[in-house]
């Protein structure tokens, strides 16, 4: 891959409660975006929120579309870390550790997760062709490892045979759409909600009817 688009761009100083200026600009910058939209959000308008004047925030960032950027890309690379699991984990297992991990960061940062959605049709004409493509690969790579894990559970007769295509993409948005209504303080937590989706998909996989009834997740909760 290209050099990092971020390359040369210089850290922000750490503030008095051991975050960077850059971390408080992204998570202000993200409520913004997420209530008002890229285009309905200046420059003036994060300044504000942050406690800056806007020159200082071009310090940090010497455009809008960086912002949206570097929000973009931690989402992005949240999600892929959140792919590793133990390799020899069985695919029920690996489903439902994926699915923890995903609601669970998502229900802790919902102002980012709503950004990545909402400006996803517009990325093109924010970012640069190098930014893009590192964004469509990383959701290549979590489409790519969920349809793999699907065709592993096929294989070794652990999941019914299916369309892995049609059914990852399917999980993907099950998954991380939960950001348009899950609540970190709801009526369940993201946890619980992790084993309500992922006990549903599985019970429909898992071949063994003793396991589909009894241990659809393969773990303890």
């Amino acid at each position: 891959m290209a050099s990092d688009p971020e390359a040369g761009r210089g850290r922000g100083a750490a503030s008095t409660n051991g975050t960077s200026r850059r971390d408080e600009l992204l998570t202000v910058a993200a409520k913004l975006f997420a209530a008002r939209g890229y285009h309905g959000t200046r420059m003036d308008d994060v300044a504000e929120a942050v406690g800056l004047n806007k020159a200082t925030v071009y310090h940090y960032y010497a455009s809008k579309s960086l912002i949206l950027y570097d929000l973009y890309k931690s989402t992005a690379d949240f999600t892929v870390e959140a792919l590793h699991d133990d390799p020899s984990a069985s695919a029920r297992e690996t489903i439902y550790n994926f699915t923890r991990r995903l609601l669970v960061g998502i229900a802790n940062d919902l102002e980012k997760a709503a950004v990545y959605f909402q400006e996803g049709p517009y990325i093109t004409e924010w970012f640069t062709e190098e930014q893009v493509a590192y964004i469509r690969h990383a959701e290549a790579q979590v489409y790519e490892h969920v349809r793999d894990v699907i065709d592993r559970g096929i294989a070794s007769g652990e999941f019914y045979d299916c369309d892995s295509h049609v059914l990852a993409l399917g999980y993907i948005g099950m998954t991380l759409g939960a950001y348009r209504w899950l609540r970190p303080h709801g009526r369940r937590s993201a946890q619980e909600i992790a084993v309500e989706f992922s006990t549903a998909l599985l019970r429909g996989l898992i071949r063994d009817e003793t396991v589909r009834n009894e241990s659809p997740l393969g773990v303890e909760v």
